[in-house]
């Protein structure tokens, strides 16, 4: 199990890290063309395309892996199909709203209109991926999930490039960058699934529309709750301290983001395989599934200590001296995304179980909490205090998660020691 599990997660993790690390090796040359205030503005526009896909969609894409396991081939297929029409409907629906209200929105975002329009359309190509992307991952098609995402990423950076550096484009330049590869990657996508038939037309009588929706609904609030702890701190800190003070945090937060990609990779290979363990429904399983959760919380705490100790030696060879004051906060963002981590491998028994109306609770408070936390200490310590804030969310993120799973399936948690043992004794019989 621990031999399989990590091979895909290597791959998992490689194609991720190459994946974002065409984009964080372009930072010597856009932190060197690019103002404070310009990286402020292509990092709004980035949460307006994460706060639109919680619409565009609906967040059932999620049921695809969940049902994976439960349906056969035609049925999963018919699945599929009817998530695709609920994309549709759902982009159309919001894409009117943002074309009514979205110049409300143009101050407080920073994003001019016609771009909020644009980031609707990429939101709904970027679900059409995220089905495909998802359909590799639960199958454990880990060469093709990586190969597609870096491709999508050596194109995203590829087409910003030639933007700035070749037509003298600035922002502009690099949003449309990412506008492009999404479209291109999203049609791609949708070829792929109807050709391959794991798409097709619902039908009435299985009800998948319905079943996808009563999975995705109940997590709209969870997933805007999450981008209120993204989208929050950045409103609070261009009214706070200034736009170029969010262009400072958003640097520092994607040099945390690096930690991020380890949780990213582990969840797609822990997830599939904690569904199978939960269906076991045995004592050995569940002490194996608490052994190794234990086991990877240990390794994302060494993570971040060990990537604190290595931004230190090489952040002043990456980056433009404008964006220097980035070091300075990019621990906490480390620590926060560890949380990340050790709160993904908690999620999964709320999808599995289909309670994810529980992981909405959970993250509507943390969201309330990040606000609050974010606008007390941007007040008393500045953008050192936004970082701060970011982190301290994630804990209780996490911290709220973990004690509400206890409802849900019922895990020997206080075996702390004896699970880890039980997990690598098991491993190295093998």
């Amino acid at each position: 199990m621990i031999r399989k599990l990590f091979g895909n997660a290597g791959i998992f993790l490689a194609a991720n890290i190459v994946n974002a690390g065409i984009p964080f090796l372009l930072l010597p040359f856009l932190t060197r063309v690019l103002t404070p205030a310009d990286y402020g503005v292509v990092a709004m526009f980035g949460v307006m395309v994460s706060l639109f896909g919680a619409f565009t969609g609906l967040s059932v894409h999620g049921a695809v892996a969940a049902r994976y396991f439960e349906l056969d081939k035609l049925s999963l297929a018919r699945y599929v199909g009817g998530c695709l029409i609920i994309l549709a409907v759902s982009t159309i629906a919001v894409f009117l709203v943002v074309g009514i209200f979205g110049k409300w929105l143009v101050k407080p975002t920073g994003v001019p209109f016609e771009w909020l329009l644009a980031a609707v359309l990429v939101s709904g190509a970027q679900f059409i991926v995220n089905v495909k992307l998802t359909l590799w991952q639960v199958s454990r098609a880990a060469k093709k999930y990586g190969s597609f995402q870096v491709l999508q990423g050596l194109t995203n950076a590829g087409c910003s490039l030639v933007l700035i550096f070749g037509f003298l484009m600035v922002w502009e330049g690099r949003v449309l960058g990412q506008i492009f590869a999404v479209l291109i990657f999203g049609s791609v996508a949708l070829f792929w699934l109807i050709k391959s038939k794991e798409a097709a037309l619902p039908s009435s009588k299985e009800g998948a529309v319905g079943d996808a929706l009563r999975f995705g609904v109940p997590l709209i609030p969870h997933v805007v709750g999450g981008l209120v702890m993204v989208v929050a701190d950045r409103f609070v800190i261009a009214n706070m301290l200034g736009v170029e003070s969010v262009g400072i945090y958003t640097l520092a937060l994607q040099f945390g983001l690096i930690l991020g990609l380890v949780a990213d990779a582990f969840v797609k290979v822990y997830g599939p395989w904690l569904y199978g363990k939960l269906k076991e429904n045995t004592a050995g399983s569940r002490m194996e599934i608490v052994g190794v959760t234990y086991l990877v919380w240990l390794c994302f705490l060494l993570m971040a200590l060990m990537a604190t100790f290595f931004c230190k030696l090489f952040f002043t060879d990456m980056v433009g001296a404008e964006f220097l004051r980035a070091q300075e906060i990019v621990f906490w963002f480390f620590l926060g995304q560890m949380f990340k981590g050790m709160y993904f491998s908690i999620a999964g028994f709320f999808f599995f179980s289909s309670r994810t109306s529980n992981v909405s609770i959970v993250t509507i408070f943390t969201g309330v909490f990040s606000i609050v936390a974010t606008m007390f200490l941007v007040k008393l310590l500045g953008i050192k205090g936004a970082a701060m804030a970011y982190a301290l969310s994630e804990s209780v993120l996490f911290l709220l998660a973990w004690l509400l799973s206890w409802r849900v399936y019922s895990m020997p948690w206080f075996e702390v020691f004896s699970s880890m043992r039980f997990v690598l004794k098991r491993s190295l019989s093998k």
